[in-house]
This record gives structure tokens, sequence and C-alpha cells, in this order.
């Protein structure tokens, strides 16, 4: 969501000024816990959390750590809303990692889900791109 993810900058960008940093602070430091900050305020106990909406695109984006079980539980996620009735898709823009496509396509076609990636082209945002037009 576009408009949230100009609300997280603004708000991260309001608690650090560069330009006015004293001499020996860890800018790399300070920038970090701004960002770090900002996502746990994201995550909020009393904000509503994401539902989809029928009749519309809706996209969900995983990041995190290599290992941290993304792609399995991605493909977990689409198997879940199939079975609600929704219409599910898996895009692989990991173009870095080798055999993050591979491992999609195995999960995606256990979960009996239609997914998109490419072995050959190295843009993610393309990719992406591509995968949800």
């Amino acid at each position: 969501n576009l408009r949230m993810v100009l609300s997280v900058r603004k708000a991260i960008m309001s608690k650090i000024n560069i330009d006015k940093l004293a001499a020996g602070v860890d800018r790399r430091k300070l920038i970090q816990k701004a960002v770090f900050d900002e996502l746990v305020n994201l995550l909020r106990a009393d904000k509503k959390p994401y539902r989809p909406k029928k009749g519309q695109s809706n996209v969900i984006m995983f990041v995190g750590l290599q290992g941290a079980g993304k792609t399995t539980t991605v493909a977990k996620l689409a198997h879940y809303y199939k079975q609600k009735g929704w219409k599910t898709g898996l895009v692989c823009a990991d173009t870095f990692r080798a055999g993050a496509f591979d491992q999609l396509i195995q999960n995606a076609t256990k979960a009996r889900v239609p997914y998109y990636g490419s072995h050959t082209e190295r843009n993610p945002a393309k990719v992406a791109a591509d995968g949800v037009a």
C-alpha cells in the first residue's frame, strides 16, 4: 500500500534530521532504530489487521531473512485463501537466491496454486510488477 509506505517514510524522516546531528552520533544506528520503531508501530495491537477485499487485486508482500520460512508460509496462505474461494497466485521476485523460484514452484504445485517467476530476469521489481499485472 503506497499510502502506508509514504506514511512510514514520513514518520521516519520526521524522527531523523541528519543535518542537525551532533558529531560522533552513529547515523546508521539512529536510522536503524527509527525504522525498527516504525515497523513495531505498524504491528500495534490497536491497529486493525489487513483484510483482503473481494473483487479487486490484493497483494501481500513477504520480506524477511533467508531461512525464516517465507516461501512455505506464502504457499500455506495462498492455499488457505484458495480453500475460502479466493483466486490466488504466487510471485517469486527473489532473483538473488539460487533455488528460490524452484522452491516456490515446488510449494505452489503442492498447494495447487498458480505461480509466476523467472530464471533469467535479474530485476526483482520487474518480476514483481509482471507477476501482479
